[in-house]
């Protein structure tokens, strides 16, 4: 399929799960950065764009088995790279952190200093470093980051894993910011991508990565953004 002619067909269907402030789902449709840069890019290439919120997991299931066009957010693995189409160029630079309560403060400083802990995670979620294989906490599936936070204050996990600036969004939004810490030495860093399904062309998705590149050069994007993720 031509790249004329994936255009010719039905918009393109983005699919995601709500990341506060970075990509939010409102009253008003989508918003955040991740979604801006990706609309905003397709947009000026010329296609309709729409996106879905669901839990990660159904998001990456829906992308993969072809019901949806492409993943706004997520990071890339060898797995998803045989089984998706990933662009060179990223959207952002994704730091993940420990989040724990402040009147029970885990001060992380490796893997070895969760030995023991339940912490929470975000089922589909891939995580990169060396917290991936590390086996010495209990791994607690959260439905998501909102429910996780939820989840630590009522003390049913000891910490969370989430993205910083994600983190603190939800916190400030469910009155909470106050009574949370978050590590200063994140467990892993790593790019964010706009993932398509196997079935876009390849030639779209170099499109898509050059016009992407222009973009951020031309409104002042870094792969970090200065709120702090």
């Amino acid at each position: 399929m031509t790249v004329a002619s994936f255009a010719s067909a039905e918009r393109l269907r983005l699919v995601t799960e709500e990341w506060p402030s970075l990509i939010d789902n409102t009253d008003d449709g989508p918003a955040g950065i991740l979604w801006e840069i990706s609309r905003d890019v397709l947009t000026n290439l010329g296609y309709e764009v729409s996106l879905e919120f669901v839990p990660w997991k159904r998001a990456l299931r829906m992308v993969l088995e072809g019901e949806r066009d492409g993943i706004v957010g997520i990071g890339i693995t060898e797995e998803r790279a045989s089984r998706l189409r990933f662009p060179d160029e990223i959207l952002l630079i994704s730091e993940t952190v420990v989040v724990s309560r402040k009147d029970r403060y885990v001060v992380y400083s490796g893997p070895e200093s969760l030995a023991g802990l339940q912490v929470g995670i975000s089922p589909g979620y891939s995580y990169y470093g060396a917290i991936r294989d590390v086996t010495n906490f209990e791994r607690v599936s959260m439905p998501g980051i909102d429910s996780g936070v939820r989840m630590l204050m009522l003390g049913r996990i000891d910490a969370m894993l989430s993205n910083h600036y994600v983190i603190m969004a939800e916190a400030q939004r469910q009155g909470v910011s106050d009574d949370i810490v978050v590590s200063e030495l994140p467990i892993s860093r790593g790019p964010l991508y706009l993932a398509f399904r196997q079935g876009v062309p390849e030639d779209f998705v170099v499109k898509f990565s050059n016009a992407l590149k222009r973009y951020k050069a031309a409104n002042l994007i870094t792969e970090r953004p200065s709120s702090g993720l």
